[in-house]
């Protein structure tokens, strides 16, 4: 099908890698790509069963990164932990040194009910200190344009910037999360939250309780729109509230205690490198405008981009409409969809998108819908304007003192 243009984008100025047809063979480039280099265009992603394994409709986020970026020099590597796989992690950060991933990583004894999410967060930093690039879940489509923020801004010896990502929350709650960012290699934020986040880690095996670690004292809880009481299998009846996100989402509290830290013998400072040196974007405006198109609302979501686009002379319908609406919205004006899964339903009560493309298979990428419209602006749209980052509020240290090297 020929898609609409969409208003804001032009078509990319070069051709895309050739499309992969859900049959086909993945390409070596992606099977067995070569070894990374610091400072080289590459994305890194971690799915601990292998890229063999990942669900279609998150391969084919994968297979769109491939097709738009490859061309330009760039790299996609799908990290695992499977035995013998020429993409075990093992191969590529030393997972025996304590001073790149816990012990609990090491051993194989990382436990509860999240090990496969907590595996991942382990891998992400000690990956980009040492190579440097862009890290990226695989639940993430991706629409601005990656190569232009590496090289104009990321990699650029003229930009002030030198680490790229998200937030979540406003002043003073301000986090830098972990589900897409990018520096240079030996970055000193990512160094200094992958140390912390070490740390915290010393001596356990889950991260139940890790937010009232003395080293995370002065960070605030991340937040959750409500406290929930929700039902799990092996737990039974648990609250979701802030103690419970942070310890979840530890990795990003580490980070959110770095960029708070005032560590004046080693001439670092948090907030001020956050401020002056980090190109950051707002999760909720920029990751989920789909979802605040539809208050949160998954089924809603699958229902809209599963319609049909009308064909030539067709009136659009009122649904339609809004189809056609986010999905412009999104591709101009944002920079990519965070698809939500286990932990989030829990949060919301009900199915996400992501969760509900996996149930219903090829839901994602129906002939004619606004889906596969979505998939197709993946590899042929660029946004004509570039997002500018957010300003970061002045905000005062917490912290104050040595920060462990």
């Amino acid at each position: 099908m020929k898609f609409p243009p969409i208003p804001g984008t032009s078509p990319l100025p070069y051709s895309p890698a050739p499309p992969i047809a859900d049959n086909e063979p993945l390409p070596l480039a992606l099977t067995s790509p070569k070894p990374p280099t610091a400072n080289s265009k590459q994305i890194f992603a971690f799915w601990h069963l292998g890229l063999g394994s990942l669900p279609p409709y998150l391969l084919r986020n994968v297979i769109a990164w491939y097709r738009r970026y490859s061309p330009l020099g760039w790299t996609i590597y799908v990290f695992d932990n499977v035995p013998g796989s020429p993409l075990n992690v093992a191969r590529y950060i030393d997972t025996s040194s304590p001073s790149v991933v816990p012990a609990a990583f090491t051993n194989g004894a990382i436990t509860g009910k999240y090990t496969a999410q907590h595996t991942s967060d382990l891998i992400r930093y000690p990956l980009i200190l040492k190579y440097g690039g862009i890290y990226l879940d695989v639940g993430i489509l991706q629409f601005g344009d990656l190569d232009w923020l590496w090289t104009k801004r990321i990699s650029n010896p003229d930009s002030p910037y030198d680490f790229a990502g998200f937030t979540m929350g406003e002043d003073p709650d301000l986090s830098i999360v972990n589900f897409a960012f990018g520096s240079k290699p030996d970055n000193p934020l990512v160094h200094r939250a992958h140390n912390i986040l070490l740390k915290v880690w010393e001596g356990r095996t889950n991260t139940t309780g890790m937010h009232s670690h003395p080293l995370l004292s002065n960070t605030p809880l991340l937040r959750v729109p409500s406290e929930v009481e929700v039902d799990d299998e092996e737990q039974g009846k648990i609250i979701i509230n802030a103690e419970y996100m942070t310890d979840y989402a530890i990795q990003i509290q580490c980070m959110g205690a770095a960029q708070r830290w005032l560590d004046e013998d080693d001439c670092w400072n948090g907030p001020e490198y956050v401020r002056e040196k980090c190109w950051l974007l707002s999760m909720f405006d920029y990751a989920y405008v789909n979802e605040q198109m539809t208050g949160w609302n998954g089924q809603r979501q699958l229902d809209l981009f599963a319609q049909r686009m009308p064909k030539p002379g067709e009136e659009e319908t009122q649904d339609q409409a809004l189809a056609r609406q986010i999905v412009e919205r999104v591709v101009t004006e944002s920079w990519c969809i965070k698809l939500m899964h286990g932990f989030s339903a829990k949060l919301f009560g009900s199915d996400t998108l992501g969760m509900l493309w996996r149930k219903h298979h090829g839901s994602d990428c129906g002939e004619g819908t606004y889906a596969a419209w979505l998939r197709w602006a993946q590899v042929h749209c660029i946004q004509e304007t570039p997002i500018e980052p957010m300003k970061v509020p002045v905000y005062e240290p917490t912290m104050r003192g040595r920060l462990i090297q």
